[in-house]
């Protein structure tokens, strides 16, 4: 089969398809990456006007995107990003597209977004050959809305070289907590603040590590200052986040919804608990200790509980292995045969399947 792998930036096929893709490869099939960045881990053929965000460009990309699956002789395009998976669908053609859907980008219908968003991907399904969906939320919204349809569901996301994430020992000392992400509106990096005033309110001696960068960071780095955080929480910049999960006792996560956490999922393969609010996406995390969405001192109070306690410090009993970025590839690769009508269909391929 012929498979491209299609999404807005380069560094997103960076980031979670290369070990899917060598996978493929090892079964014999042609995989061709695009997206509106070149990438670093492949070549990949670049769209122009393709980007993140929405843009007049974009109508340029049409043209490319037709021409990128024509050129490539493509037997189905597998496409990430909401910016990309919406482009290459209006481009139309003859390839039948996957939309491997990250995160449908709403949530609770709390914004205008959230109303108008839902109607563009439900006229956009019609232009979709098949759909792949990684937390419980959106999986229902297809369901209703996509019945009968090939929709493969991956409770563990793309997965991960394990060999990248290995349990870590506990750390010694006072509790050490990390915050991992894009410093963005969605991400919430201010309520991390909030959860760390609340620990120091109760007494906790403990120190916040925030890594990342974005929008928020210098406003997040005055406002450590002005509430008196010095000290106590960093928020550095950019840096691996492996090292931080091995150097922390529990990461916090504070985003206002997911797809599906990578992060989480990093953490948990380390055997690092993790801390956060009971949104879509985060709330399919195994194994995650849970507040109410926004309630920072609820958040806070449970950490403080669990640390005095010392459950924070015990063994998480879960099978790692479940998290293997093979369960994404093998289940994908069975899927798509369903979706393109190829000659190399499993017998096995079956519609709405779920890999475990």
């Amino acid at each position: 089969m012929r498979i491209g792998l299609l999404a807005s930036t380069g560094g997103m096929l960076d980031s979670f398809f290369i070990e899917i893709a060598a996978s493929w490869r090892s079964h014999g099939h042609y995989v061709s990456f695009a997206a509106g960045s070149p990438m670093e881990a492949a070549r990949a053929t670049v769209i122009p006007g393709l980007s993140r965000r929405p843009d007049l460009r974009m109508i340029k990309a049409l043209t490319g995107l037709r021409r990128w699956s024509e050129r490539k002789d493509l037997d189905v395009v597998v496409t990430n990003s909401a910016t990309a998976s919406a482009l290459v669908r209006l481009a139309g053609g003859t390839v039948p597209v996957v939309y491997f859907c990250h995160g449908l980008h709403w949530n609770d219908a709390r914004s205008i977004g959230d109303r108008i968003w839902p109607l563009v991907e439900r006229a956009l399904l019609a232009r979709t050959a098949g759909v792949i969906s990684l937390n419980s939320d959106d999986q229902r919204w297809f369901a209703a809305r996509f019945a009968g349809r090939p929709h493969l569901h991956l409770p563990s996301g793309v997965g991960l070289d394990l060999l990248d994430y290995p349990v870590r020992p506990l750390p010694e000392g006072p509790l050490r907590l990390c915050w991992i992400g894009e410093f963005s509106s969605r991400k919430r990096p201010h309520l991390a603040l909030d959860i760390a005033a609340h620990l120091r309110e109760s007494g906790v001696v403990f120190r916040l590590e925030m890594l990342g960068e974005g929008e928020f960071r210098n406003e997040i780095r005055a406002d450590v200052e002005s509430r008196g955080l010095s000290g106590i929480v960093t928020a550095n910049g950019a840096g691996d986040a492996a090292a931080a999960l091995e150097r922390s006792h529990a990461l916090v996560h504070t985003s206002q919804w997911e797809g599906l956490p990578r992060v989480m999922l990093e953490s948990l393969a380390m055997g690092c608990p993790s801390y956060a609010f009971d949104v879509k996406g985060v709330r399919d995390i195994p194994l995650a200790r849970f507040a109410a969405d926004g309630e920072a001192g609820e958040l806070a109070d449970r950490i403080a509980a669990d640390w005095t306690s010392g459950r924070l410090l015990e063994p998480m009993s879960f099978d790692r292995s479940t998290l293997d970025y093979s369960h994404a590839a093998d289940g994908i690769r069975r899927f798509l045969p369903s979706v393109s009508g190829s000659e190399t269909a499993s017998p096995a391929a079956e519609k709405n399947q779920h890999v475990e």
